[in-house]
């Protein structure tokens, strides 16, 4: 059974590693990457001293670590409410609604909340000003230091329903016997929230905050591209949307592979730091 996804992992995680020789050499489209110029660590050299690299690094981190903490927040909130309502129904009825965004395209997504936040008939600020709390719309993707809020919380709508789901299966498999001997000593909801339920699901929490460190620098491109724009690109642009515009618009791919391989290098980095650092509390994923 496992033979097709090995296959899977190897034809387009491994094999496509041979393309990593374009960032040591000066690869122009068309040529055979074997007689190409080997030129060693130059193109890394030029993204260390591009002048938009920090800016960008910047941006990654920033907006992927602030996803990462308000939209775990979120889904653990969900799953912990979730799983102390009773009526099943209702139950199902908010999963379905919390988990369908994941499964919206980024680019309708995108389009959906550039629709709702425009200064011209948007659904906010028409209701802002109906409200009397502003006189006129405001430009929310044209204020570029609001742009990294404005994105954290639009992909913590879209995703927290679907993390919510990991943390409810993780919960529902709590021995109810620590639900019972908490009732009979006493505790509260509360309580048996804050000693029982969350020391439960600390291990999930730690596997899946492991796993999506290694997002901080390769996460984030779609998102950026598609809310971003020339006003605000100061906060919105990140290293991948850097390789884009030179790798791919300026026909320079082995600078384009150099910025994957640095991503990769770095992504794989903070998983094994944030890896030793669990290790320690004996939470770790490896």
């Amino acid at each position: 059974m496992s033979v097709p996804i090995m296959l899977h992992l190897a034809l387009f995680q491994f094999v496509p590693l041979w393309g990593w020789l374009m960032a040591f050499k000066d690869y122009h489209i068309g040529q055979s990457l074997l007689d190409a110029k080997w030129v060693g660590l130059r193109h890394f050299r030029t993204l260390l001293g591009h002048d938009g690299f920090l800016q960008d690094l910047r941006n990654n981190i920033v907006m992927n670590s602030m996803q990462l903490a308000l939209g775990t927040a979120c889904a653990v909130a969900l799953a912990i409410v979730l799983s102390e309502l009773r009526s099943k129904g209702f139950v199902r009825v908010v999963q379905t609604m919390t988990y369908l965004p994941h499964f919206v395209s980024m680019v309708v997504v995108a389009n959906i909340f550039v629709m709702l936040l425009s200064p011209d008939g948007g659904l906010v600020n028409e209701l802002m000003i109906k409200l009397g709390w502003i006189d006129e719309g405001i430009f929310f993707f044209g204020k570029a230091t609001w742009f990294w809020t404005l994105h954290t919380i639009i992909m913590t709508w879209k995703g927290f329903g679907w993390g919510a789901i990991i943390y409810l299966a993780s919960i529902s498999g709590i021995d109810p016997g620590l639900y019972d001997a908490a009732h009979v000593d006493g505790a509260s909801r509360w309580q048996r929230v804050k000693y029982i339920v969350l020391p439960s699901i600390i291990p999930t929490l730690v596997l899946l905050t492991i796993l999506d460190i290694g997002y901080l620098m390769t996460g984030g491109f779609e998102s950026q591209f598609l809310l971003g724009n020339v006003i605000n690109s100061e906060y919105s642009e990140v290293i991948s949307i850097l390789a884009l515009r030179i790798g791919l618009n300026e026909g320079d791919f082995s600078f384009g592979t150099a910025v994957g391989i640095f991503n990769s290098v770095v992504s794989m980095t903070l998983v094994l730091i944030v890896n030793a650092i669990a290790r320690r509390y004996k939470s770790n994923l490896f």
